[in-house]
């Protein structure tokens, strides 16, 4: 099986080469440019998005009828977009954990690749970040740990942060996405 090649105990996650390309697609040029988030505390969002993913702001913005601040944050060629609308929400409970997020309709998370993601969990723990889950395996689902950094014989696939707000962030371990053709 393809998307399995030397992923150990890797069953059923088979790549299907050219599904979904188009002929004539309607957007024939088509480039990633941001992902925005709504957030209930502006300064504390980008001070997370700062120190924890390395992202700086761009540009700060308001829109008056709407009672809404905005910024762009950018890492390199990546975006986001944060706003705060009036006093700002948390992310509801149930859109908090990434199996029951899956429940509701509509965008789920942004993710990252990242090289060797096991030994940066232990950095997130000690910087106090809510690591929500993790997968050891790709066909298994997400699961909650008490030590997500201590030694494993399985390293992490993917983990699940959450930032300050409860938005969750997919980090994907850069190794094992290329040995499944998922680069």
């Amino acid at each position: 099986m393809p998307g399995c090649v030397g992923v150990p105990g890797c069953v059923g996650i088979e790549v299907e080469e050219g599904v979904g390309l188009l002929n004539s697609p309607a957007i024939p040029i088509l480039h990633q440019h941001h992902v925005s988030i709504s957030v209930p505390d502006m300064e504390e969002a980008i001070s997370w998005y700062g120190d924890i993913l390395g992202f700086a702001v761009h540009s700060r913005f308001n829109i008056e009828a709407i009672s809404a601040q905005g910024a762009f944050l950018r890492r390199d060629a990546y975006w986001i977009e944060l706003w705060r609308v009036g006093a700002g929400a948390q992310v509801p409970v149930l859109r908090r954990n990434p199996d029951t997020d899956l429940l509701t309709g509509g965008t789920k998370h942004m993710a990252f690749r990242i090289p060797d993601l096991q030994s940066h969990l232990s950095e997130l723990v000690s910087r106090g970040v809510d690591i929500a889950a993790v997968q050891r395996d790709p066909t298994e689902p997400m699961k909650g740990e008490a030590d997500p950094a201590a030694p494993n014989e399985r390293p992490a696939f993917a983990a699940f942060i959450r930032d300050p707000a409860g938005t969750l962030i997919e980090l994907l371990d850069h190794g094992a996405l290329a040995r499944m053709n998922m680069i």
